[in-house]
């Protein structure tokens, strides 16, 4: 169809969930299979250095869409159960709608309570946690397919958080699917007007809940090994319980595969959104942005999840495509992060921010002429904050728990696995200098009060990260175990579990492993003592143990 001419250009933001930057095709990365994502960055330009602001969900996606940091919002975690601060604070979508766009929000948003007010006019939720959830569209969608009684729509957690899994709904029933129907049908009840569209996916977020239709996708890929595991003091290298002792090589290759057919199945999604704008004539005047929030390490250094300041976490992909502005094709290498996002919105639609300076500055400036000379990122509250700065060569990090400092050469040591930071030499101890000064002015604008003192940082007493930073999910239980883990819902759950693990080739070893750690059942049954209140029953813990792992290895 003929592209249709509006005086106002319309607005398209992609949002993956805890997607690595290294996960497009054309990017660089040939084991991956995203052929609609590779067509955009081909029409389009592929920023090669975007970062997260703060590599966890809640914190970044408000740095995203006010275009400002905690210190303005007062997210800094995930755990910050709270509304914005300031109801008044500007947000892309309250801004848009002020100035006569359609505004909608489809998918994960991951906003408390889900549908504060951000200014969306129209909002179609899909939130992964049961906590999180009002009025969710796709369970309600769920409910109209005979699918109601589904436990654990987006996978098995917090049980097999990472852990391959089977999907109970179809590919045309999964959550990722139904986030780019429900766009489309916006779409074509509001695209001729001029419109704000959000788009947010869950995968590939974990659990790797993968429909049978996608099976093999990776089976023949061959695909990067992760960097090898590291010791790092903040740690305490204690043992993740929530993983078992995954260490074969044929455990660790069937979670990446997982992941990555989790991104496959992004793409896919993201192709039936463009194919439909496409054929109402709207596709070259929608700037469509595509980007997630923060990575996943998958491995990387012997982690997983989020919330570090190395590659896998913080660095995430970004593709923008508007021809009326800038030829695609284009690899753009200079620094950007999410605080980019927001001014480039307003740029192509010509309008202004009504509060002040922003921190970011718009995209297409900055692909003409990236002047940025550091990049930085921050996340965490008490001993978990840490603040990263970094220039062209080196990226400096500042622990707050004990003070510990790390500095790496991201031009020879790009898998970030020898620390500079204590060295003598000379042009490293200036280094080091330079950039901590960088990063105390950054926390100082941008961190919480008080963090700064007499123009240092103020650290805390060292202590050891309790569980592991490679893996904080003992909030999450909390969603489930107080209702999901009794009765019938137990009965449920064991099935889902049944139907998640049936299939050897993306569990097998690793889903025995975790059911057969002890040192994992005792965590999760103080877990739960902790939430309920009450011990598990026997036959709750015969439900959750010893039937699973009979499941598991059969």
């Amino acid at each position: 169809m003929e592209e249709k001419t509006k005086k106002r250009p319309n607005v398209l933001l992609l949002l993956s969930d805890q997607q690595r930057y290294d996960t497009i095709g054309v990017a660089g990365f040939p084991h991956m299979h995203t052929p609609n994502l590779d067509r955009l960055a081909g029409e389009g330009v592929l920023f090669e250095q975007c970062h997260s602001t703060n590599p966890v969900c809640m914190a970044c996606r408000h740095d995203l869409l006010t275009g400002r940091p905690g210190r303005d919002h007062g997210y800094y975690t995930n755990l910050e159960e709270k509304p914005i601060d300031n109801y008044a604070t500007p947000t892309l979508p309250r801004i848009f709608s002020e100035n006569g766009y359609r505004t909608a929000a489809v998918g994960k948003m991951h906003f408390f309570p889900a549908r504060e007010h951000h200014g969306f006019g129209e909002m179609y939720l899909m939130e992964e946690l049961p906590k999180r959830r009002q009025d969710d569209q796709y369970l309600q969608y769920l409910k109209e397919k005979g699918l109601g009684d589904i436990q654990n729509q987006h996978g098995v957690r917090p049980l097999l958080y990472h852990v391959p899994q089977n999907s109970v709904q179809k590919l045309e029933d999964h959550g990722t699917m139904w986030v780019a129907d429900r766009s489309i049908q916006w779409l074509e009840e509001n695209g001729e007007e001029p419109f704000f569209l959000m788009c947010g996916f869950i995968q590939p977020h974990p659990p790797w809940n993968i429909p049978k239709e996608l099976d093999g996708l990776y089976r023949e890929a061959v695909i990067p090994e992760p960097v090898p595991r590291s010791r790092m003091p903040m740690d305490g290298n204690e043992p993740n319980p929530w993983f078992g002792d995954w260490d074969s090589r044929e455990q660790k290759e069937a979670i990446r595969k997982a992941y990555y057919t989790a991104v496959s199945m992004v793409d896919m999604a993201v192709g039936k959104i463009l194919d439909a704008l496409r054929e109402k004539g709207l596709l070259d005047n929608t700037l469509i942005i595509f980007t997630s929030d923060h990575g996943e390490m998958l491995q990387d250094k012997g982690y997983y999840s989020k919330e570090l300041a190395y590659e896998g976490s913080v660095r995430v992909p970004l593709l923008l495509r508007y021809p009326k502005r800038l030829a695609g094709g284009r690899k753009i290498g200079g620094f950007v992060d999410s605080f980019d996002l927001l001014p480039t919105c307003l740029d192509v639609c010509g309008l202004a921010y009504p509060d002040g300076e922003l921190r970011g500055e718009s995209l297409f400036r900055l692909a003409e002429k990236n002047d940025r000379e550091f990049q930085f990122s921050s996340s965490g509250l008490g001993y978990r904050r840490w603040v990263m700065c970094r220039n062209d060569r080196y990226k400096y990090v500042f622990h707050y728990n004990g003070g510990y400092e790390e500095l790496y050469d991201m031009r020879d040591d790009g898998g970030e696995e020898h620390n500079l930071a204590e060295e003598k030499e000379g042009h490293i101890r200036e280094t080091v200098s330079r950039l901590r000064r960088e990063a105390l002015l950054y926390e100082q604008e941008c961190g919480p009060e008080g963090n700064i003192r007499n123009g240092d940082f103020v650290p805390v007493p060292y202590e050891p990260y309790h569980g592991s930073i490679r893996g904080k999910f003992h909030y999450w239980a909390n969603y489930q175990m107080q209702k999901f883990y009794e009765g019938e819902r137990a009965e449920r759950l064991i099935q889902e579990i049944r139907h998640a693990s049936d299939n050897p080739e993306k569990s097998g070893a690793a889903l025995t492993a975790l059911f057969n750690a002890e040192s994992w059942q005792k965590d999760f049954q103080a877990r739960f003592r902790e939430y309920t209140g009450r011990e598990l029953t026997p036959e709750e813990n015969e439900l959750l143990f010893e039937k699973a792992a009979e499941e598991a290895m059969e």
